[in-house]
């Protein structure tokens, strides 16, 4: 009969290590010692740049000299950013999750197929909300932004300035053939859809859903950058002649006879070659790379060809002001995001003078001061309650 246990026995010491290979263990403690300690000075060094382009952020600053509640937070925060070989040791892991798993290292970006990349939202949450369900949108949420769209309306309409309010879908919206097969809509009707059925039923607002035309644009050739959160330029080609359009009825022809063209840089196979900011997000760039049918960069690139230019200083990056010098353009100003930056050489072209603002926030003081014809609000789709988290100030 075996012999029970004794619960309360001491567990058994092990046996000592062996003395046979002491040169191998000073030689493996040594080399430790120094890559920890190359490591550590390393973060001392001085560095070229103060970002971090991987993660799309920008360094944490060494804390002040003077020791606060706060100084071992911030010099840890501080260090973990700079210590020697960080960047080869993301770098080396950021590739193994990439190519050996087919996983993202960023938490808000997905890989989908084909080499397409999504962005789940600022918080990580925006593809959840926005075209999964798997998070609740209450419906007096969407009425709330209607009423504020409307309060703007009203303010602009009662200095008889037109307004016209678009949503830039999320990329999931118009390419959903491309997310992993697991990702599946849970709704019938995102909230999005609820939002411009909303709005059509209301029938107060001038508002363009782009949804339509960016889909049916999708067969000559991608209308959204596979990495990259953001549409291409043939893309905000499409949201440029339907927002102007609208404009253009807004305002009347008469001020407006006519449209602009978006003019398209040509492209060269092989040589315009595009990774965009998921792409570095996912801290290895050089697995993903797409065709840029229609480089933004070149058009940027050369505003002699254009009558727009722009008049401000730069001092404030929110704002942006050109101005073009044809007699008898109006005037505007765009409310924008992101999503916009492809929009503001094609718009520019329409406009006597447009002020560009990076913000969801409508200023009355910037609409008396500026006095536009034509108010334009753009934001994309993951932010379309952002008009209730920054309501229009009051204008009295």
């Amino acid at each position: 009969m075996a012999q029970a246990a004794d619960t309360l026995a001491l567990p058994r010491v092990p046996a000592p290590a062996s003395t046979l290979h002491r040169r191998r263990d000073i030689l493996c403690a040594v080399l430790f010692t120094v890559a920890i300690a190359a490591m550590g000075l390393g973060a001392f060094r001085p560095r070229a740049q103060a970002a971090l382009d991987a993660e799309n952020r920008t360094i944490t600053p060494w804390p002040s000299p003077w020791l606060t509640r706060a100084f071992t937070t911030d010099f840890e925060r501080a260090f973990a950013d700079r210590f020697g070989a960080r960047i080869a040791l993301l770098r080396l892991h950021n590739r193994t999750l990439v190519r050996a798993f087919g996983v993202s290292p960023a938490p808000n970006v997905m890989i989908g197929r084909d080499g397409w990349l999504y962005f789940k939202g600022e918080d990580g949450t925006a593809f959840d909300r926005f075209y999964r369900g798997t998070l609740a949108v209450a419906d007096t949420d969407i009425r709330s932004v209607i009423a504020e769209l409307k309060r703007r309306e009203r303010f602009l309409a009662s200095q008889r300035v037109s307004y016209v309010v678009t949503i830039a879908p999320d990329k999931f919206s118009i390419y959903p053939e491309h997310l992993p097969s697991w990702a599946t809509r849970l709704v019938e009707r995102t909230p999005l859809d609820r939002m411009v059925d909303a709005i059509a039923a209301d029938g107060a607002l001038r508002f363009v859903d782009l949804r339509g035309p960016l889909r049916a644009a999708k067969a000559p050739g991608p209308v959204y950058f596979a990495t990259d959160s953001h549409w291409n330029l043939l893309g905000a080609a499409v949201a440029y002649g339907e927002v102007m359009r609208e404009v253009q009825r807004a305002i009347s022809p008469r001020m407006l006879p006519a449209i602009a063209p978006a003019a398209l840089p040509p492209y060269v196979p092989g040589a315009d070659v595009y990774r965009g900011d998921l792409a570095q997000l996912t801290g290895d760039p050089a697995r993903f790379g797409e065709p840029d049918s229609a480089p933004l960069g070149k058009v940027l690139a050369d505003p002699s060809s254009r009558c727009a230019k722009r008049t401000d200083s730069g001092a404030d990056p929110a704002f942006e002001t050109y101005a073009c010098d044809r007699p008898g353009l109006p005037r505007t100003v765009v409310y924008r995001d992101s999503m916009a930056i492809p929009l503001i050489p094609l718009l520019s072209e329409n406009f006597s003078h447009a002020v560009y603002v990076s913000s969801q926030r409508l200023d009355p003081a910037l609409i008396l001061r500026e006095r536009p014809d034509v108010v334009i609000d753009e934001m994309v789709e993951r932010a379309m309650f952002a008009p209730l988290a920054m309501p229009m100030p009051d204008p009295r």
